[in-house]
């Protein structure tokens, strides 16, 4: 929780002071890099909904609205639209992508009475079949009032369900154990970071198995930076997301020549690639406030700041797949193509049959 005056500053114009980026140029910036700097990229990846097709896949209602018979009517079309999404990720070879926590409505809630895991069992079956066959890496992030380390029992407990849903998601997709589920670390309850991080940590090592195989951390935009994140992954032993927006409302005090490669060694070969978050500084909002689009000068400070292995990253822009495509143009017009698609031996299948 480290925020000093120039990081904000940094934050504002939403790319880091310490990175030299070339601008746009007849020269591809790949051929300014390192060799070793190029095709790092794997993969580029966006969130749940596909706002070019106007198609969501987290419809859901009120509480006081949630009968079995509405559950089940919502379930069924967001599993629907989720095939759908399939078709845009092959069309467009986007091999990232993030499910929605909403897929399955109020799904960890004592409200929904319906057996999903069972009546739905065919169509996740499909779907996960689906994303294998086109070789997307899918992922999912639980939302805000998922907090392991809240002084009240009930939260957490209510948060222990909520990963058990995404958990099991992830199993009835067919998902490899690097489909992964991303957590922040959570509140500062009674002001101190070291009770907070101890209490995450508490939890955090009685979790299931089926969760922590999926489970990883992420920095935050306001608490916990990426030092505090990695010494928690070191003690409950799960990855860490690093993200590039939260590092810089929100940094560390080792620099980052020092901390990013010891994040990128929190993940195994069965854990997948390392995973990273990109977003721009929205100008009118706060810092760590996600911007529209992504700017090619951030993705290129980001890039050139990464150890240089293989990794995997998801984009979150408030124009998410419209946001993912103008930075592949973007990069592509600078000689950078995600290394995944460059690969020739990489074949697109025929759809998996989907049932609704």
């Amino acid at each position: 929780m480290k925020r000093a005056a120039a990081a904000r500053a940094s934050a504002s114009a939403g790319h880091s002071p310490d990175i030299v980026v070339p601008a746009a140029s007849g020269t591809p910036l790949a051929a300014t890099l390192p060799v070793q700097m190029m095709n790092m990229l794997a993969r580029l990846g966006f969130v749940a909904s596909v706002l070019s097709e106007d198609i969501t896949t987290s419809r859901t209602c009120r509480l006081r609205n949630a009968t079995p018979e509405r559950l089940r009517e919502l379930s069924a079309g967001n599993l629907g639209a989720l095939n759908l999404v399939t078709a845009f990720l092959e069309r467009e070879r986007i091999l990232l992508y993030r499910i929605t926590s909403n897929l399955i409505p109020f799904a960890s809630h004592s409200v929904n009475e319906v057996a999903w895991w069972d009546e739905f069992a065919p169509q996740l079956s499909a779907l996960g079949a689906r994303f294998r066959a086109l070789g997307v890496r899918v992922s999912t992030h639980p939302g805000q009032y998922t907090v392991l380390n809240s002084p009240s029992p009930a939260i957490v407990k209510a948060s222990i369900r909520e990963l058990e849903y995404h958990a099991r998601l992830m199993d009835l997709l067919g998902a490899d154990r690097s489909a992964k589920i991303v957590l922040h670390i959570g509140g500062l309850y009674a002001g101190s970071e070291a009770v907070a991080m101890d209490r995450f940590c508490a939890v955090g090592l009685e979790l299931s198995e089926a969760v922590r195989r999926r489970l990883v951390v992420e920095n935050d935009d306001r608490l916990f930076d990426a030092e505090e994140v990695l010494s928690v992954s070191e003690r409950v032993g799960v990855p860490v997301v690093f993200d590039w927006l939260h590092h810089h409302a929100n940094p560390c005090r080792a620099p980052l020549t020092e901390v990013l490669p010891r994040i990128f060694a929190t993940w195994t070969p069965q854990d997948g690639r390392p995973k990273v978050h990109l977003s721009s500084q929205a100008t009118d909002g706060p810092p760590g406030a996600h911007a529209d689009y992504i700017e090619a000068r951030d993705a290129l400070a980001f890039f050139a700041a990464l150890p240089p292995q293989p990794f995997d990253c998801m984009l979150e822009a408030k124009q998410k797949d419209r946001a993912l495509l103008k930075l592949r143009a973007a990069l592509k017009r600078r000689g950078i193509v995600e290394a995944d698609l460059a690969d020739s031996s990489v074949v697109v299948p025929r759809p998996v049959p989907f049932r609704r």
